[in-house]
């Protein structure tokens, strides 16, 4: 089976039109929300010589997303091998990254036929049906807070990307972290739309961070920590209570959050709190045949 690119402009933009759709169809799906396909026009399409596969694929210098996939085979085994048989059409290297809404039995059993590694889950819950928060109060961070938060922050992010896979170096996951923070946090602790908060108990002992960034429609967790002396007294449930408080006082009625493959004790934690998965991202070493 061989591979053609798609180059011709209007057949490109209607292969593209509908991978896009079909991506964001899922994604609704598995947030149980509306969502409006956008415009996009980042990668390539390929497709097999008889038509019965499409590929959307966005490349860059470590990995290719793969962003859609349209086909009748039914064999995952023989669907990754045609895969692996594209990237080494197309000269890709690196990792694939691979997304599989809830749902999309199909993307699953690909990453299963593959092996892949799971780089991180996205999950998220309703907050009007989560309970008040008991025994813990937010404390807004000061700067001096702010700067032992980064000191530590920065490096177990890093540390989480290049073990999850996202980059090939610590080098190079220290580099995307930091540049990450610097868009997310420009001002620091008094960035607009963000709040970072010390978690402390009832005795107004330190226990832990909080950071959420608050929008109406939905809030997002971007960190949460105990501090290690203060794991398994159950304050971790209580500052997830918490968040979905501040989100709802916001006026969010959904709470999200990522959680890294490789902490699997925070996805249960999570999953018995009421989060759902919504997403998983899988990353597979490219092996060009």
């Amino acid at each position: 089976m061989s591979w053609v690119p798609v180059t011709e402009p209007d057949r490109r933009r209607e292969l593209l039109t509908a991978a896009v759709g079909r991506a964001h169809a899922a994604k609704a799906a598995a947030e149980s929300r509306e969502l409006t396909a956008p415009e996009d026009d980042r990668g390539e399409i390929w497709t097999t010589e008889d038509s019965t596969t499409t590929v959307w694929a966005i490349p860059d210098a470590y990995k290719v997303v793969l962003a859609d996939l349209f086909t009748n085979e039914t064999d995952p085994a023989a669907l990754w091998s045609l895969l692996e048989k594209l990237a080494g059409v197309a000269g890709w290297s690196g990792v694939w990254s691979v997304s599989a809404y809830t749902g999309q039995e199909r993307m699953a059993a690909l990453v299963g036929a593959a092996h892949a590694t799971r780089v991180a889950t996205k999950m998220r819950i309703a907050v009007a049906g989560v309970p008040a928060p008991e025994g813990i109060r937010l404390h807004p961070m000061s700067d001096v807070d702010y700067a032992a938060f980064r000191a530590v922050s920065d490096e177990e992010y890093a540390q989480e990307r290049f073990d999850s896979g996202s980059e090939p170096t610590i080098e190079d996951a220290r580099r995307v972290a930091a540049e990450q923070m610097l868009e997310l946090l420009p001002e620091g602790p008094r960035t607009p739309g963000h709040r970072l908060w010390v978690v402390r108990d009832r005795d107004d002992r330190r226990a832990g961070m909080l950071w959420l960034r608050l929008d109406e429609e939905a809030a997002f967790i971007y960190d949460i920590a105990m501090d290690e002396d203060r794991r398994g007294q159950g304050l971790g449930t209580q500052t997830l209570r918490a968040a979905a408080a501040e989100s709802a006082r916001a006026g969010a009625e959904v709470l999200a959050l990522n959680v890294f493959g490789s902490n699997e004790d925070a996805r249960r934690l999570y999953t018995r709190e009421g989060y759902r998965e919504t997403e998983t991202i899988w990353s597979v070493p490219i092996v060009a045949r």
